[in-house]
């Protein structure tokens, strides 16, 4: 490995670990949303506000120089994972409600 590169493969790892720390924070209030659709009777799916969440971060993106179809795309995959999260939030409950959840 380059000494030159060291310092920023250093950086990229720390904005890395950054990321993944404000996805955790992102899925964290992802479940509290899952509480309030639950309670509120709301689908787990909302797709104008999918919709309006990737293009928001299409535009966010491309003011920073960052290809718009990429934000997307990587939106996609945040907004599947918190379908996935929420729909097993809602599956828990349900179970519990049933009793199955119960030991």
């Amino acid at each position: 490995m380059s000494a030159s590169l060291s310092p920023l493969r250093a950086e990229i790892d720390a904005l890395d670990a950054e990321i993944i720390d404000l996805l955790g924070k992102r899925f964290g209030v992802v479940r509290r949303v899952a509480v309030i659709k639950q309670r509120e009777g709301l689908p787990a799916v909302l797709p104008d506000r999918v919709e309006a969440v990737k293009e928001r971060a299409a535009a966010l993106g491309k003011a920073q120089g960052l290809d718009p179809d990429f934000m997307r795309k990587l939106f996609d995959t945040i907004i599947d994972e918190a379908c996935r999260v929420e729909d097993a939030f809602f599956a828990a409950s349900a179970a519990d409600k049933d009793g199955a959840g119960t030991p």
